[in-house]
């Protein structure tokens, strides 16, 4: 599941994450970007910092901060007047400053940003332009040049950091995957007949109640929304729900999470109503040995393009069509993050690594199958998060 917007449910007027768990540690954070700076050859001496969720890992702080600069001297954000109080609970070891117009325009904030930058004297300045707006780097350009500021290309800036996970990160996703696992649980108890009849829409509407009431912030996708996929409708890989009713016989797809603190989890099962469709006796073991054939793959300093050739090439052996999309993707405070397991990539797999793997086949007008679990790499192997069972005779509710 992909997603292109952040925001933490908070109290009233506070961008501060009030309730930052326990065991983060931002300053380390700051001082890996810092280093990362270092080894870096361009030789820039700040990191310009905008994407509210490379914010967030930066500082604890989820919204009300336009923008981020990180050095060796320390730290300075942008914030507006009516939220100072609250951020600087949260990060007070970060100066914040306010923009002199108090000005929403974010031209002129940028404005202030790149005189400030010149007024501490730094020269080179490192900035990911793949999450800066056309409008802000050509205002930023603008200001730069006049300030004599040089902006140096920094892909993947924060995004390498964040790819690995620290321990207090890892047991806070484990805390959305058991929270969404109750909540599937609790949506499939009644088996085939608390299913068949009832709109795909109205599934999702209480699947997502259930996660808010186990403790989640909210369910996992807020931008896409829960898949729920009955029938034919489950071969598409991203189905939105409908009010196509679940019906006896076919299949139910269900791909959901749970949100919380800003961390997510991701998950997909897929069901079957009361009795095997003729297709998904084939299909259906072999969806679960392709997971399990990634699942052997992953490990530390394998490729990540190791992991989605074994499961994509134990799908096509079995003479089903590969599926079109990476075999797996990083969990964090963006759904669909760093690593990627794409064909083709040969980026390493590092310990601290949260990835999941979702093989799938996917028959136009049939039906589709998809099982998605979500995996840790340590440096003792790798452990499945999930504990749902992946067992066909488990997987028929009745």
């Amino acid at each position: 599941m992909s997603i292109s917007s952040f925001s933490v449910s908070l109290p009233s007027n506070a961008s501060a994450a009030a309730d930052v768990p326990k065991g983060f540690d931002f300053a380390r954070r700051r001082g890996d970007l810092v280093n990362r700076l270092r080894e870096a050859p361009e030789g820039a001496e700040v990191a310009l910092v905008g994407d509210p969720r490379d914010i967030a890992y930066l500082t604890g702080v989820s919204e009300g901060i336009s923008w981020l600069a990180v050095s060796e001297d320390g730290c300075f954000a942008l914030t507006r007047h009516m939220l100072i109080r609250e951020i600087g609970r949260v990060i007070g070891d970060c100066e914040l400053l306010l923009p002199s117009q108090r000005s929403s325009d974010p031209a002129k904030i940028e404005l202030f940003l790149t005189s400030e930058l010149k007024r501490r004297s730094f020269k080179r300045v490192a900035l990911d332009l793949g999450k800066v707006s056309a409008a802000s780097y050509l205002d930023l350009r603008s200001n730069a040049t006049a300030a004599d500021l040089e902006l140096i290309a920094a892909p993947c800036l924060v995004d390498v950091l964040r790819q690995c996970k620290d321990p207090a990160e890892r047991k806070l996703i484990a805390r959305c995957i058991s929270i969404a696992e109750e909540a599937f649980r609790g949506l499939i108890e009644r088996g085939a007949g608390g299913l068949i009849g009832r709109s795909e829409l109205e599934l999702a509407r209480e699947l997502e109640s259930r996660v808010v009431a186990l403790g989640a912030d909210r369910q996992g996708f807020p931008d896409t929304g829960i898949i729920v996929a009955s029938g034919p409708n489950s071969a598409s890989a991203h189905h939105c729900p409908g009010n196509r009713v679940v019906a006896a016989g076919e299949t139910l797809l269900i791909d959901w999470g749970a949100e919380l603190n800003g961390y997510r989890s991701d998950m997909t099962r897929t069901l079957f109503m009361g009795g095997l469709p003729d297709f998904a006796r084939k299909a259906y073991p072999v969806v679960a040995e392709a997971l399990a054939a990634a699942k052997d793959a992953l490990a530390v300093g394998a490729t990540m393009g190791e992991v989605d050739r074994a499961a994509r090439e134990t799908v096509m052996a079995a003479g089903y069509p590969e599926f079109h999309y990476g075999v797996g993707h990083g969990v964090g405070l963006a759904i669909h993050e760093g690593p990627w397991l794409r064909a083709h990539s040969v980026e390493v797999l590092e310990a601290g690594m949260i990835t999941t793997t979702e093989p799938g086949v996917y028959l136009p007008e049939v039906g589709g199958i998809r099982i998605e679990s979500m995996f840790a790499l340590t440096d003792r192997g790798t452990e499945q998060m999930d504990r749902l069972s992946v067992a066909l005779d488990e997987k028929v509710p009745v």
